[in-house]
């Protein structure tokens, strides 16, 4: 009896609790791989005792717990992906790996026919399996996930087409030593190397799974949808140097709730909330992937419109205030109105995201002492240290108006 298998049963048992951590998290199909993980981990521990001669008979056992570990494991990617109408093929692998341990209770686990036959049937499983990885090796961004993938489909393949190489001999059970050799090789593959391969792959797809929905969270404002500020803000500086680079058109549109604070004081927090996410929606409608949105604070939002013109996106933002004008919050009771102030500006060669989102302030704040509700066209200067002054110190004039004066929008919806 060989103790070489022992060890990938003993690497299996390490990667099972970071299964059960993974299932905890509800990733997908990660009950169906921890069961799997546990299934073959048996038939491993089984097929190894029964190299004893009084305990032959289990080796049976051990393969179907095997055909078994591989059905969860398809289950398994099933989840993992999404992916629908695999059931067919499920239950026909399972059919298969049936009909192989029916020819093995009848010839008897010593046949090199029927040892063949199982082999045969677990290598392509396997190969299914490995292949079934070929989309998530497209997108992957680890580089450790595309290094898993890429050997278990490898050992996958060199195993079946060792076995398959001879195949005839089976048939005939005459095996010479080149059978031998292939048969030796598949269960040292398939024991010592491919399935703790392929839970290791399975568990770096999950963490390259994690890792992704984890930046998706952070990149997202919670509240709103939109962008956080630093996602918006860095991808907005790729997006302004990409059309720089090609001299096409960038603008920034600045948005600003007018007299958000009076709704909070006036409406509660939780109408200020509904508001945002109100608004949100409606620019997002508006804008139908034309561009870039994301929450900048509080209540001022901003957009990056590639290859758009200042007379674009004059346009968008008088489009987005008519209809933020005219679909008023409606959930508590009385309609709130909302209407939106806008500050444009176009990046110029050797603009920097933030020369551009200054202009934009200094035209939002032309907007808000205009009366609000309207969007202005920042004009060409550049900033300079002191423009980034007044810009800021216009924001804090915007919020002492919103604050202290009592705008006719809301007395109208009282």
């Amino acid at each position: 009896m060989s103790f070489l298998p022992a060890l990938s049963i003993i690497s299996l048992l390490v990667m099972l609790p970071v299964l059960l951590s993974l299932r905890k998290a509800s990733t997908p199909g990660a009950a169906e791989f921890a069961s799997g993980c546990v299934t073959t981990a048996v038939a491993m521990a089984l097929v190894m005792v029964s190299g004893l001669p009084s305990l032959q008979p289990l080796a049976l056992v051990g393969y179907a717990f095997l055909a078994v570990a591989c059905l969860f494991v398809l289950a398994g990617f099933q989840a993992f992906f999404a992916l629908p109408g695999w059931w067919p093929a499920i239950l026909s692998l399972g059919t298969t790996l049936a009909a192989t341990l029916s020819v093995l209770v009848v010839s008897g686990p010593n046949s090199y026919a029927a040892r063949t036959l199982i082999a045969l049937g677990i290598a392509a499983a396997v190969f299914v399996i490995a292949s079934i990885s070929v989309p998530r090796l497209r997108t992957a961004s680890d580089p450790k996930t595309r290094r898993a993938i890429i050997v278990g489909a490898a050992v996958a393949g060199a195993t079946l087409l060792h076995i398959a190489a001879d195949v005839p001999a089976a048939i005939v059970d005459r095996p010479g030593p080149a059978a031998e050799v292939a048969w030796n090789f598949a269960l040292s593959a398939m024991w010592l190397l491919y399935m703790p391969i392929l839970y290791l792959g399975v568990i770096l797809m999950a963490h390259d799974r994690v890792i992704a929905d984890l930046k998706t969270t952070i990149a997202r404002d919670e509240l709103t949808g939109a962008l956080s500020r630093r996602a918006f803000i860095d991808l907005g500086e790729r997006q302004f140097a990409s059309c720089l680079a090609r001299t096409r058109p960038a603008t920034f549109l600045l948005l600003d709730l007018d007299y958000f604070k009076q709704i909070n004081d006036r409406y509660g927090h939780a109408a200020g909330d509904a508001a945002l996410g109100h608004f949100a929606g409606i620019v997002a409608a508006c804008l139908a992937g034309r561009g870039t949105f994301g929450r900048i604070g509080g209540e001022e939002f901003g957009i990056v419109l590639s290859d758009h013109s200042e007379g674009e996106a004059f346009l968008l933002a008088e489009e987005i205030g008519r209809t933020v004008r005219d679909t008023p919050v409606g959930r508590f009771g009385q309609p709130i109105r909302l209407t939106v102030s806008i500050g444009i500006a176009s990046a110029s060669t050797g603009d920097t995201m933030t020369d551009v989102m200054v202009r934009a302030d200094m035209a939002l704040y032309a907007s808000k002492a205009d009366g609000r509700d309207r969007c202005t066209i920042a004009g060409r200067l550049q900033p300079d240290a002191s423009a980034r002054v007044l810009a800021a110190a216009a924001a804090q004039l915007r919020a002492a108006e919103d604050y202290s004066h009592a705008p006719q929008l809301l007395r109208d919806t009282g």
